[in-house]
């Protein structure tokens, strides 16, 4: 029998270690934390590999084999984290404090929490399951919080065939309890967002302040960023969201329970809408977003600027042509003194496929774990690793399985984040479970 609430303190301890290793990205520095889980890997009887990618940069990766006969399963998680005041912070963000049932510090929720549950849980499944059908990839990446290029992107341009996996089990949803219900919804991502970043420039004429003309470039660039952000208005439901909603349905009672499993019926949209995007994530879901994030214009207060630029940080619906997205613009802006520049596109949005043995497997285990709560399928506002994989065909699936609070869930990225140890035994054990049953 497996004593879950040492695993619970182990997983606690372990946690704590890791989150003193200050991996803020940029820089990164990864290559400590990467010996810190190696180290971790080799005291319970695996062997691991670093590779590095940069200076100080580095990816762990180790492998529990299973006999050939099924595809493996890779256990995927990202050293790095974001900065954090320590002046808004109770405690140091990387004291790995554990008091009040909590371990506190930065990545206790991104993801360093999930990367020790995914270690324990493997190392379980070495223990007490000696035959198995697949491998099991374990690979902690570095830069995820910058876009992987010396995290997942490297790793799959210098070593793709130590990586290939049939599932990929990443970040993405959580346990939400009390955002839809009381009842915990396992929001589950199987599909993300395009992430698109567009600099709009307004080509003007100079002059004196003191004598206005109609060829103010900051006046033309506020008239094109008024058109262009009106564009957040517009809502529609993705095949992903809609699911998403039939799923939270099966939760309320009616007509709340036939609302939520119709949504896709045009009129019953146009009837939620008010009250589903007062929720700004939801909100996100169903639309196309643009965000302004940097604005600049001239450089004396007496001159009229003859150039002005924006950028735009856009994340368009995973069925979306950011090119055909981007002629649209131009056509609604309807002035040759704008001109668009691409600073990045996305990779081609794969969705998930739900009818997998692994989904199901882990729809089984939530249910008997937490026997109140329902999965639901996500499609996330943000961008993870997992797209790098959907485009190779792995079937990827985002879930810290881990029950928060919206308080909790505020702290993701924010201030005092945490990780209750019960967690940490609640996600050890599904991530086991889902183990047991997929390598059987």
């Amino acid at each position: 029998m497996i004593d879950w609430d040492n695993i619970a303190e182990e997983a606690a301890q372990l946690l704590s270690a890791y989150l003193k290793i200050k991996s803020i990205n940029p820089p990164g520095n990864e290559q400590e934390t990467a010996e810190y889980l190696g180290q971790c890997l080799a005291e319970r009887g695996m062997n691991s590999t670093i590779y590095p990618s940069g200076e100080q940069r580095a990816n762990l990766l180790t492998r529990l084999p299973g006999d050939g006969s099924k595809r493996p399963i890779l256990l995927y998680n990202h050293m790095d984290v974001v900065e954090a005041d320590a002046h808004r912070w109770r405690d140091d963000p990387y004291s790995g404090a554990i008091r009040d049932g909590y371990v506190w510090g930065r990545g206790a929720l991104d993801m360093k929490g999930m990367g020790i549950m995914q270690l324990l849980a493997m190392d379980l499944l070495r223990q007490h399951h000696p035959q198995r059908t697949r491998d099991i990839i374990f690979l902690a990446a570095a830069d995820e919080e910058k876009g992987g290029q010396f995290g997942a992107q490297w790793m799959i341009d210098h070593h793709a065939a130590e990586i290939e996996a049939e599932y990929m089990w990443d970040e993405g949803g959580f346990g939400l309890r009390d955002f839809f219900d009381p009842r915990p919804v396992f929001t589950v991502s199987v599909a993300e967002k395009k992430e698109v970043w567009l600099k709009v420039i307004a080509h003007g004429e100079p002059g004196h302040s003191g004598m206005p003309h109609e060829n103010n470039a900051a006046d033309i660039l506020l008239r094109a960023l008024t058109k262009i952000m009106a564009l957040n208005a517009k809502f529609e439901l993705h095949p992903v969201a809609a699911r998403m909603f039939s799923a939270i349905g099966s939760l309320k009672t009616f007509p709340q329970s036939f609302l939520l499993k119709h949504l896709n019926n045009p009129l019953i949209f146009r009837l939620l809408l008010p009250t589903l995007k007062k929720d700004k994530t939801i909100s996100a879901m169903l639309r196309d977003t643009l965000s302004i994030t940097v604005l600049r214009a001239g450089d004396k207060e007496n001159i009229i600027p003859e150039r002005a630029e924006a950028t735009l940080d856009i994340r368009l619906l995973p069925d979306r042509d950011p090119q055909v997205f981007v002629d649209q613009l131009i056509k609604l802006i309807g002035d040759p003194r704008i001109e668009i520049e691409f600073l990045q596109l996305p990779q081609k949005r794969v969705v998930t496929e739900l009818n997998t043995e692994f989904f199901q497997t882990l729809c089984e285990v939530l249910h008997e774990q937490v026997p109140e709560s329902i999965p639901a399928p996500l499609l996330s506002p943000g961008t993870t690793d997992s797209s790098f994989f959907r485009q190779l065909g792995v079937q990827a699936y985002g879930l810290v399985p881990a029950i928060l609070t919206p308080d909790e869930l505020a702290r993701f990225h924010g201030v005092d984040e945490r990780i209750s140890i019960e967690n940490l035994r609640l996600g050890t054990r599904i991530i086991y479970e889902v183990l047991v049953r997929m390598c059987a």
